[in-house]
Parts: C-alpha cells; structure tokens; sequence
C-alpha cells in the first residue's frame, strides 16, 4: 500500500515533539535544520534547529503515537498534526496584599 510507505517513518523528537521523514527531510533541505550526527544502531539523529537548539530524533513505530497525534497525508506531504487543543491554564495573577505589602 502507497500510504503505508509514506507515513512508516515517525520520528520522536527530545522536544516532545512527533515529525514524519518527508518533515524532517524537508526541514533539512530547507535549511531549517542542520544534521549534525546521525547514529545506525540504533538509529538516531542529532540536528540543529533555526534557533541553534540541538533536537535529537529517535524512530518510532506510528502505532505508539499519543492519542493527542495522528499522521495525515496532504498531497506528497505526511505530517504529524495535534488532534486535541492545548487545554490553557488560567494565569496565575497576582493582586494586591490586602494590608499594603
């Protein structure tokens, strides 16, 4: 199946972050990233991203992303893309100290 080979690499990023191979190449091509080590066994890559941040990447199997994540084809392109919004936290405000400290 076509789909299957497009989508089978899921990337893990040390951000918490999920990317697809086309993402991650894409993103290398680009100049976004740029590779710095790549390890075989296990497979592992280590890149730097546009804010000079390392990321290192780990294979995962596609079957293991979160409930939050699901891989989507858009044309050529398979992304990894949030399926739940972020629940936002109310911000911790403070007001003033009833006795004037």
């Amino acid at each position: 199946m076509i789909e299957d080979l497009r989508t089978e690499t899921v990337l893990e990023g040390s951000d918490g972050s999920y990317y697809t191979g086309w993402e991650v190449t894409r993103r290398l091509r680009s100049g976004a990233w740029n590779p710095c080590l790549r390890q075989d066994d296990p497979d592992r890559r280590l890149v730097e991203t546009e804010s000079g941040e390392l990321l290192l990447l780990a294979p995962i199997d596609p079957a293991t992303l979160p409930a939050r994540a699901e891989v989507r084809l858009e044309g050529e392109a398979a992304r990894v893309v949030r399926t739940r919004r972020r629940c936002r936290r109310p911000r911790n405000r403070r007001y003033g100290f009833p006795d004037g400290q």
